[in-house]
This record gives C-alpha cells, structure tokens and sequence, in this order.
C-alpha cells in the first residue's frame, strides 16, 4: 500500500499525469483563442503529451511554450492551409449538393473522398510536426502517407478523438458539466491516449539515437 501511495507509486504517477493533463488543456484553450495560433498550440500540446507518454519531461508549461515558439511558424502555415481547404471542401459541398442536376450525387464523391484526405491528414499532421523535423511538402506527404499505412491505428485515434464530441453528447442536457468537462481535461486527456499510439506508430521512423 505504501508503495502505491509513495512519490514514485501508481497512485502518485496518475495524479501527476492528471494535473499535467488539467495544466495543458487549459493553456491549450488559452493559445487557442486567436484562432489562428490552434496549429501551433495543438502541436505544442502533441510535443509535450508524447514526451509525457515516453516520460521524458517534467515540466509541462515551458516544455509546451518552448514547442509552441519553436514550431509556430511551420504549424500556424500548416493550419491556414487546412482551413483553406476545409473552406473550399464546403463551399464545393454545399454547391454539389444543391445543385439541380442529376448527376449531382456523383458530383459529391471526388469532395468526399478529399473530405477523408483531410480528415486523415489532420490526425497526423500535428503529432508529425510535433516529432519529426520536415519541410511543409514532407509535412503534408508523411502525415498522409502514415495514416493510409496504418489505417487501423488512423481509424481509432479519429474515434479518440471525438472524445470532446462524445462528452458533449452525451452531457447535452447538462450544459454546466459539459463545458466543465471539456474546459478541465477534455481535449488534453484524448490528445494523451491518442499518443500512446503515435508513440508505438512512429518508433520505427525514429533515428536509432532517439528511440
């Protein structure tokens, strides 16, 4: 039991890792509000979550301002370009899907098929950038490359992910609780889990030295 309870136990290890997680997801929230800085945050917040997976850092808040300095510049490109496309997907979306012609639905299956494309790409895109030093072009083609290679671990991390989405679901009636949630650990939390599996995903990418 001591040992449970002792500095380096289970018990005290959770409890770290649970304010370390409550630290980051609100100093995600607050790097977030620009909008424009949600790249660089969400690789920051990655940065950090792995070194916490691999248990190489203490020191949460610095590490992730030190990453959010660091790769704010690459990431915040990388976010801008994900919202064009986003933008263009919808608008593209929205015309196919009212346009009043019979080959409309046939229309809406290139758009659905980027639609993936994206979504898989923004899956990965934020921990490559957290890990790995690339240039943009390799940034985009390695994210997307590694999602497609590992379609099993694409799939669960996206269903992770919804994570933040679920609580809202499921607490819809309890708006206050809801919030609480999501505004405590939610998207920190889920960003942890999905590590542990880009952690295992990307060890074999890794120069022998960083393993």
């Amino acid at each position: 039991m001591e040992g449970i309870f002792s500095v380096d136990g289970k018990a005290a290890g959770a409890i770290r890792t649970a304010t370390d997680l409550v630290k980051l997801n609100l100093v995600w929230l607050l790097c977030c509000i620009p909008l424009v800085t949600i790249g660089a945050s969400t690789t920051a917040l990655y940065s950090v979550v792995i070194k916490m997976v691999k248990n190489e850092d203490s020191y949460v808040v610095r590490s992730f301002f030190s990453s959010f300095r660091e790769n704010f510049k690459q990431a915040t490109a990388v976010w801008l370009i994900i919202c064009m496309i986003a933008a263009i997907l919808s608008f593209d979306f929205y015309f196919s899907s009212h346009a009043q012609i019979e080959s409309a639905p046939l229309m809406l299956i290139p758009f659905l098929i980027a639609a993936i494309l994206l979504i898989m790409l923004i899956l990965y895109v934020f921990p490559v950038m957290a890990v790995f030093q690339n240039s943009l072009k390799k940034v985009f083609k390695n994210s997307l490359l590694l999602a497609w290679a590992h379609l099993p671990q694409t799939i669960l991390a996206l269903i992770i992910a919804l994570g933040p989405a679920a609580i809202c679901f499921l607490f819809s009636g309890k708006i206050s609780l809801m919030i609480y949630i999501n505004l405590v650990f939610g998207v920190a939390f889920f960003t942890w889990v999905n590590a542990h599996i880009f952690v295992k995903l990307f060890q074999p990418y890794m120069p022998k030295e960083d393993i």
